[in-house]
């Protein structure tokens, strides 16, 4: 013992030398010595061992803790039963008080956690490193051999702190929720220290700082919610740039910004907070701007501008997000290396073509407003130069030069004037590739069985030909057959109507055109005292149906022309308040004004529909209910939080108790749906709202408490949300709101929707059917258009469920899935699911909801000409408000058929389009996509049957046959003739039979070698070429999301993008590298425009008799005949 006194004791923070023992058992005896300093030394060198011997050393752990927590070794406790010496020890020295100084618990408690660490239990082994001070737990610059150990503690010390710091916010919101946590685990997350545990964390920034991962630091603060700490990151990154002041500084400066902008969205469950993180973020790349005077000439810049545009767009802050545009286009006048030139005004048309494509029309509207042309002084002449900003000497309005207008033109062209409108549907009328077979066959399928008296798949197989057909105008087949389509009658003949709609959405110039042999009478427009026609009471199906097609025209693109959805919503609302009289009218036109109104919040429109929802007749205030829906959406009117004014809460409360006044069930669906759609996006200060409706004891407003929590949540990938529609899919009593809680899934996790598969894969083998069907659907949702063979998999049992309308449901996902595949798409199997969908329309053993389901899912397979897909997002990540918002009314095809019609919002056409500066896309422009051409390529159209002839067949002559012949012929020559001529003759007919035979053995011998190898050296197989890796997609072209994955910009061609780190999806801007060439261009033509035929040549007409008419003209030869000779001409000229 002397001489292990004897050595000096080694200090903490040296290095701890790696002592080779073989057993830890003589230095764990000297922790029973009274001796504190033998203790300090045995649990120093201990500590230098603990990585190779913890086994041994675990055994001590309760004395180790008690000799941490400064108490008596021992005690008279008696854990360890199996150590008996150590039990005797204590017996003999009961009243023996052994007291350690601060270093000597701080060295038991860094001995105790290491071996918790190699137990990994990393809670309990933090629960002492916090112990243990930072002399044994060194977060900044932890020694070599204790990285990984610090590493690991780290991170349990900022997942403990994290949940910590949520449940604080949690509670200060008032969302409150211990749930799955259990009170057990409350008691062992008190024994933390909250102190200890934040300073932890604030020496890992501080490390993070130095090591420069402020990426990292921004990632702890988001999801701890701290604002000051992320005040704090921002404000260090943007000092350490102004610091080093290079372009690669910038430049990671930029990139991390993106990154906190990314992680904001996805780590921040809070929208409050998201708010407040998005808003420091916003700040940070505003000073980054502003430091460059508007000098947008360096890719950094403009990538800053980009991500500030983005940023504010999630705010909701539209003037901040036009001002930008404003500063991006008003570079133009800035030549040279200075401002950008056209390369920055080309990036603020290429911003304004991402917000369109958001769908948040009221966004768009207030944007354009701040890039107002009225803002804008136009000066004649070139480029200002350095004078772009000056103000007029009248007012305050900057000019611009003539060049910096046609910007501002084409801002809100793009903005409000339907352009993007313009461009979907140029591309679908020039590129759809649909097969005209498939109704054909449709029709013929149903007509073979009588099933065309059955007006469910009539009026399905209508549904489906605008499904085929949606955006392309292509009306032919219902032109051809009108016979057919007049079969409709009743709300049949209304839905009919009203999908002309489907198929020609987005056609506002032609809408009126096309609808006038529908629409009801209205008053004339050049007098204004005029009265409007008396409404029938009985009839107006195709009316009513009419007014609905002309707001699906007007409303299913968010793009569309401002000016035409006013005039549209002009005239559908003056036949909405004079038409209360015919609840079928009223239904039409109460739908078309709320796809016309879309996301407005007009409050006059509102009031309208308010006065037909209280006339208390079902149809037509189901209709009121959705369109009020539809008018409000996102606004968040009647929630506590809300931006919307008094009069829109009051008008939410007074619906409330409506619903719970009328009788009418349609009405009380129709005013939850309501409910739903004004809560899009609103997250958790839409909870009150979602719980009041949550706890009712209707289940149609609970079924609505659904749909609004998964419109509310929609994309956000909320766990709070996923608990509460899971734990409602198997608990509610009421089939439709189970159903509608399953649904809900795919809308809230529609931004990763491969988890969608895996939590319902258990709901597919529920006893109850309708979820069984719900599950189908929404699975069908998350994976449309991406050919998931797994999901496919999944749904392929339901195929063949007992239940029928479960069939259906599995028709309807498969064929989401399957939409915009090839034919190769899971191994060829998408071809077998073609020819199922045929056989069951004319199978006689289906009911007729597994043949609707089949009907149906044939026009969802090939929407829009095959070029449409469903999807809920942006390019940009956003939640599409018009696809979110049709794709949940066309849900509620299920309790009201018409509802189908709303497919046409949800669906997106997949059109990639390279546009030049005057929005003409250049021919020569190409993308590479390197993927087989196969693999994205259009399904094979189908071929006609062609009935074969039947052909007769010879009847073959047995060679003895013709001998005998040939013999009875020689016999009659014989006696015919006599002497020699005749004996000539039979042997002539002897060689001749000798020669036949000669042939057709030689025929037959040639035959066989047919059969043999003579075949193969006649006709030579052709090789079959191998399939290129890769190939060119020409301009425009339709390139899917899945297919943008594997495509690529060249950047050595003329035409290169303006933002050439995006993937070729979507309207792309592009800058002309030889703009003095010759450009090959087309133009962007609406289809009326397309169908024109060219002008004729310039021409000189003449009149019969005049003499330049090439029928009196007189040649030069004959110029010198007489008057005689001329008559003829004179007479021929006469009677022509």
């Amino acid at each position: 013992m002397a001489t292990t006194l004897a050595m000096p004791l080694p200090t903490p923070t040296s290095k701890r030398p790696r002592l080779p023992l073989a057993t830890a058992s003589g230095l764990l005896a000297l922790l029973s010595e009274p001796d504190p300093t033998l203790v300090q030394h045995a649990l120093t060198k201990l500590l230098s061992v603990v990585d190779t011997l913890w086994h041994e050393i675990a055994e001590a752990l309760p004395d180790l803790e008690a000799i941490a927590e400064g108490g008596t070794l021992g005690g008279g406790e008696d854990e360890d039963d199996d150590d008996n010496d150590n039990d005797i020890m204590v017996d003999a020295a009961p009243a023996e008080v052994v007291v350690f100084d601060q270093r000597t618990r701080q060295t038991a408690a860094a001995l105790a956690s290491r071996v918790f660490f190699h137990l990994e239990e990393p809670r309990q082994a933090l629960r002492l490193a916090l112990e243990s001070g930072n002399e044994y737990f060194n977060v900044v610059k932890p020694p070599k051999e204790d990285e990984a150990y610090v590493e690991r503690l780290v991170n349990a010390a900022i997942g403990e702190y994290v949940k910590k710091r949520r449940g604080e916010f949690d509670s200060a919101a008032g969302i409150g929720g211990a749930g799955a946590a259990g009170e057990d685990k409350e008691e062992e997350e008190e024994e933390l220290d909250m102190d200890k545990l934040q300073s932890v964390v604030h020496l890992m920034f501080e490390r993070c700082y130095q090591d420069g991962q402020y990426g990292h630091a921004l990632g702890v603060a988001f999801e701890s919610m701290e604002k000051d700490k992320v005040a704090e990151i921002l404000q260090r990154l943007l000092l350490a740039t102004t610091t080093d002041g290079t372009n690669e500084a910038e430049s990671n400066v930029v990139s991390i910004l993106k990154y906190a902008l990314q992680s904001a969205q996805t780590l921040i469950t809070s929208k409050n907070f998201r708010v407040e993180a998005l808003t420091l973020v916003a700040s940070t790349l505003e000073q980054l701007v502003q430091a460059k005077n508007g000098d947008y000439s360096s890719n950094t810049t403009k990538e800053a501008a980009c991500t500030l545009v983005l940023c504010r767009q999630i705010l909701g802050d539209a003037v901040a997000v036009g001002k930008i545009i404003t500063s991006l286009i008003d570079a133009n006048g800035k030549k040279g290396e200075e401002g950008g030139g056209d390369d920055t005004s080309l990036l603020g048309l290429q911003l304004c073509f991402d917000i369109v494509d958001s769908g948040d029309e009221a966004f768009v509207a207030k944007v354009a407003e701040c890039c107002s042309l009225e803002q804008v002084v136009v000066v004649d002449g070139g480029d200002l130069g350095s004078e772009e900003t000056a103000a007029d000497d009248n007012n305050n309005t900057p000019t611009r030069s003539k060049s910096t207008f046609d910007y501002y033109t084409n801002v809100q062209r793009v903005l409000t004037g339907g352009f993007t409108s313009e461009l979907s549907l140029s591309f679908l009328y020039k590129n759809s590739n649909n097969d005209k077979l498939i109704m054909s066959n449709l029709k013929k399928a149903l007509e073979e069985r009588s099933m065309s008296r059955n007006s469910v798949l009539h009026n399905c197989a209508v549904t489906a030909h605008g499904y085929l057909t949606a955006g392309t105008t292509n009306d032919s087949f219902l032109r051809d057959n009108l016979d057919w389509m007049k079969k409709a009658s009743n709300w049949a003949k209304f839905s009919a109507t009203a999908s002309m709609g489907v198929i020609h959405a987005s056609h506002t110039t032609e809408a009126m055109t096309l609808l006038e042999p529908y629409l009801p009478p209205s008053a004339p427009e050049d007098d204004p005292n005029a009265e409007h026609p008396t409404v029938s009471a009985t009839g107006g199906y195709a009316e009513g149906g009419s007014l609905y097609a002309l707001g699906l025209i007007h409303g299913s693109h968010a793009g569309s022309s401002t000016t035409k959805r006013l005039e549209a919503s002009t005239f559908l609302r003056n036949h909405l308040r004079n038409s209360h009289a015919n609840e079928v009218i009223s239904h039409g036109a109460a739908l078309g004004v709320g796809l016309t109104s879309f996301g407005s919040a007009d409050l006059d429109v509102v009031g309208e529909l308010k006065e037909l929802l209280y006339t208390d007749s079902a149809v037509a205030g189901e209709a009121a209910s959705y369109a009020m829906g539809m008018v409000l959406v996102g606004s968040g009117a009647g929630n506590a939080s809300s931006s919307a004014g008094e009069e829109l809460a009051e008008l939410v409360a007074e619906l409330r108790n409506y619903s719970r006044e009328t009788h009418h069930e349609k009405i009380i669906r129709g005013i939850a749906m309501c409910l739903a759609l004004v809560n899009f996006g609103q997250e958790e200060n839409a909870d009150a709202t979602i719980e009041e409706m949550r706890g009712d004891r209707d289940p149609i407003i609970r079924y609505g408490a659904m749909y609004g929590l998964a419109l509310a949540y929609c994309g956000t990938g909320s766990n709070k949300a996923i608990r509460i529609l899971l734990h409602t899919a198997v608990s509610d009593v009421s089939d439709d709101v189970r159903m509608a809680a399953v649904i809900g899934l795919a809308f809230v996790l529609h931004k990763t929707p491969e988890r969608v598969p895996d939590l319902v894969r258990l709901l597919l083998e529920s006893f109850n059917p309708h979820v069984r069907y719900a599950s189908c659907m929404a699975v069908g949702i998350a994976m449309a258009g991406t050919g998931d063979s797994d999901s496919v998999a999944l749904l392929e049992p339901m195929l063949t469920d007992m239940t029928d309308y479960v069939r259906q449901g599995a028709l309807l996902g498969t064929s989401m899935i399957y939409m915009q595949q090839s034919d190769t798409c899971n191994n060829r199997k998408i071809k077998s699911f073609r020819e199922k969908l045929a056989n069951l329309v004319s199978d006689k053993h289906q009911t007729t909801l597994t043949k609707m389901g089949a009907i149906l899912s044939t026009g969802l397979l090939d929407a829009g000409g095959r070029n449409c897909v469903i999807s809920l997002g942006s390019r940009n990540g956003f939640t599409k408000m018009t696809s979110a918002a049709g794709l949940v009314l066309w849900l509620q095809h299920w309790h009201w058929y018409p509802l189908m019609h709303m497919f046409s919002l949800a669906v997106t056409p997949t059109c990639t389009i390279g546009l030049n500066k005057d929005f003409k896309y250049p021919k020569k422009f190409e993308v590479q996509c390197n993927s087989k051409p196969s693999a994205f390529a259009y399904p094979k159209k189908l071929e006609e049957k062609k009935e074969e002839i039947k052909k007769r067949v010879e009847t073959v002559a047995l060679s003895t046959t013709a001998k005998s012949k040939a013999r009875l012929a020689r016999k009659k020559a014989k006696e015919a003739e006599s002497g020699e001529d005749s004996a000539e003759s039979a042997m002539d007919v002897d060689k001749k039979e000798e020669e036949g035979e000669s042939k057709k053995e030689e025929e037959k011998a040639e035959g066989m070698d047919i059969d043999g190898e003579g075949a193969k050296e006649e006709k030579p197989k052709k090789k079959r070429e191998p399939e290129p890796t890769s190939f060119r997609i020409s301009n425009p072209s339709r390139i899917t999301k899945a297919q943008a994955e594997v495509c690529a910009f060249d950047l050595d061609q003329r035409y290169r993008p303006i933002r050439h780190a995006e993937k070729p999806y979507g309207v792309i801007m592009l800058t002309d590298s030889t703009p003095d060439e010759e450009e090959d261009l087309g133009a962007v033509k609406t289809p009326a425009a397309e169908e024109e035929a060219d002008p004729p040549e310039p021409f000189q007409w003449t009149p019969p008799g005049h003499p330049d008419h090439p029928d009196t003209k007189v040649d030069e030869k004959d110029s010198g005949k007489g008057e005689g000779d001329e008559k003829p001409a004179a007479d021929s000229t006469a009677a022509n």
